[in-house]
C-alpha cells in the first residue's frame, strides 16, 4: 500500500553542556487559584501493574540514530513478567534517513503519516490503536525506555493520562541547555496558571494513556504543540493526569526545537482556552484533576 496515503508501511548515547540553573521560576504580577497537588509518589509504587495490551508509539523524523538506542532499550523482560503484551509503532513523518529501515529491524511497525507534524501524525494514528493502553514517547534517546512500566503501571479508571515529568526526576549535565530550561519552566509555569491546573513538565515528550480516554479527546495540534494540546484537554475535561519523575539524558543527532516553537505552543495554548466553551465538556467517569508531584516552583 502506499505509505504517502497514511497506509501501513512494510519498510524496512556525548559532549558536556551547560548545567540547568537552579532556582524558583521568576516572580509575575498575576495571581490565579491553582489546586495544591498531592505528595509525589516513587516509581515502582504502582497498584497496578500488570496490564492486558500496550502500544508503544514512537513520532519520529529523520531519528535513525535515537531511535536505535530507545528500542534496544525498551525493557522487554521486565514487561513479559508483568503479562504485558505489547507493540512498537513508528509513526514516521516521511524520514529521509534510514529511520524506517531501523525500526523494521528491531520488529516495530511503520505507519507514514499522510501529511505533515508531529501533532498530525500522532492524531491520524490514534483511532488505529488496538490495544488496551497507549504510551508515546519521543525517540531522540532523552526519554527512558526504561521508564515505560512504571508510567503504564499507574494507569486506571481513576488516572487514564500519565506524564514522565523531567522537572521531577533527574536531568543530565549538558541534556538541556539554560535557555531551554528556562523556556520549559515559563511555558509549564503559564499553562498552569491559564488553565488553574499545575503542571511540572508541559513539553515532556513521554505520555501514557487508557486508549479509550486518549481517543476521546478532542485535539487539534499538528506540529510540537501536542503535548500542549494533550495537557489542555486534559485541563477543561477534568481528566486526571498522574505526573511520575523520569530522567532526561542528551540528545542523539540534531536538535528540532527552537524559540519560535515555544512562542507557538504558548499561543496555541491561549488560543484554545480562549476558544474553550464557558462550561467545557467533562469527563464524568473521573474525579476532579488530581496530581502527582511537588508544588510548582
Amino acid at each position: 500500500m502506499d505509505p504517502n496515503k497514511g497506509e501501513w508501511a512494510p519498510s524496512g548515547g556525548s559532549q558536556h553542556g551547560p548545567e540547568p540553573p537552579t532556582g524558583p521560576i521568576p516572580s509575575f504580577p498575576l495571581s490565579r487559584g491553582v489546586e495544591d497537588p498531592i505528595d509525589p509518589l516513587p516509581l515502582g509504587a504502582a497498584e497496578n501493574p500488570i496490564l492486558p495490551s500496550l502500544s508503544i508509539l514512537l513520532p519520529a523524523q529523520n531519528e535513525e540514530l535515537g531511535l536505535a538506542e530507545v528500542l534496544k532499550r525498551i525493557p522487554q523482560a521486565t514487561l513479559h513478567q508483568r503479562g504485558l503484551a505489547y507493540s512498537v509503532y513508528l509513526l514516521d513523518g516521511h524520514s529521509t534517513d534510514q529511520t524506517r529501515a531501523v525500526a523494521t529491524r528491531f520488529g516495530a511497525e511503520v505507519f507514514v503519516q499522510s501529511g505533515r507534524g508531529k501533532g498530525a501524525a500522532f492524531r491520524e494514528f490514534v483511532p488505529r490503536i488496538r490495544e488496551d493502553f497507549a504510551l508515546f514517547m519521543d525517540p531522540d534517546g532523552t526519554y527512558p525506555p526504561e521508564a515505560i512500566p512504571d508510567l503504564v503501571g499507574f494507569l486506571g479508571a481513576d488516572s487514564p493520562v500519565v506524564l514522565g515529568s523531567r522537572f521531577l526526576g533527574k536531568i543530565d549535565e549538558g541534556a538541556m541547555t539554560a535557555t531551554n530550561y528556562l523556556g520549559n519552566r515559563l511555558l509549564s509555569w503559564f499553562a498552569s496558571f491559564l488553565y488553574a491546573t499545575p503542571i511540572s513538565d508541559l513539553c515532556s515528550g513521554m505520555w501514557a494513556f487508557v486508549s479509550e480516554r486518549l481517543k476521546s479527546l478532542g485535539l487539534t495540534a499538528d506540529g510540537f504543540d501536542l503535548e500542549a494540546d494533550i495537557f489542555a484537554e486534559c485541563a477543561l475535561r477534568k481528566i486526571p493526569i498522574v505526573q511520575v519523575p523520569i530522567e532526561y539524558h542528551q540528545r542523539l543527532g540534531e536538535p528540532k526545537l527552537h524559540l519560535r516553537e515555544g512562542i507557538r505552543i504558548a499561543l496555541a495554548l491561549l488560543k484554545k482556552r480562549l476558544r474553550a466553551p464557558s462550561s467545557a465538556p467533562q469527563d464524568e467517569s473521573a474525579p476532579e484533576a488530581r496530581w502527582v508531584g511537588p508544588a510548582q516552583s
